[in-house]
């Protein structure tokens, strides 16, 4: 069994909560976005779910506009000396991955919508909405929720790895990684 090092810092409680509720709701926009397209048939329930959906897409961005900025000015946890060279570039990598794909989503989202002849517009809490950004465009629109879905899956890959490697850290080798971002004594 390894010795059991543990991180100089861990992340913030903000840092926390960016993370975590980012982390719910994109999988909760997941799951949406597999019932609205592949399992709901009813189409009043399909029109709930892809409004909610919407509405939840605007949240993410702004929360992962927040996480971003938030990202730039703090300072992550110290790294264990132990994690191998290739890790933490392979970390990083899977992190501006995340971070790219999702802000991907967003604007494939919004675009598709934007562009689609059928206008309805995101909904907003308190009865505003997002403004259309392109002109209704068919062909625009459908090239958009291609992306949008593939996109999708391409996530679904990055957060099981990210995930995969959450467990790794934790359960192999047990250097605190995975601790520095869950809630709990400091």
């Amino acid at each position: 069994m390894k010795a059991r090092p543990s991180l100089r810092h861990r992340w913030s409680a903000t840092g926390q909560f960016l993370h975590w509720s980012c982390a719910a709701l994109i999988l909760l926009m997941v799951g949406l976005g597999l019932a609205m397209v592949e399992w709901v048939e009813d189409q009043g329930q399909r029109f709930d779910l892809y409004q909610l959906h919407k509405s939840l897409g605007a949240l993410v961005f702004l929360l992962m506009a927040l996480r971003a900025a938030w990202r730039l000015l703090a300072r992550a946890p110290v790294l264990p000396e132990s994690m191998p060279r290739h890790e933490r570039v392979l970390s990083k990598a899977v992190h501006v991955a995340l971070y790219g794909l999702i802000f991907a989503m967003v604007v494939t989202g919004y675009v598709m919508i934007s562009a689609s002849p059928l206008p309805l517009p995101i909904q907003l809490p308190g009865g505003g909405h997002v403004p259309n950004l392109v002109a209704p465009d068919f062909e625009l629109s459908e090239q958009m929720k291609a992306l949008h879905h593939r996109f999708a899956f391409v996530l679904i890959g990055l957060v099981l790895l990210h995930v995969a490697a959450a467990f790794k850290h934790w359960l192999w080798d047990r250097d605190g990684v995975l601790q520095s971002m869950l809630p709990g004594r400091r």
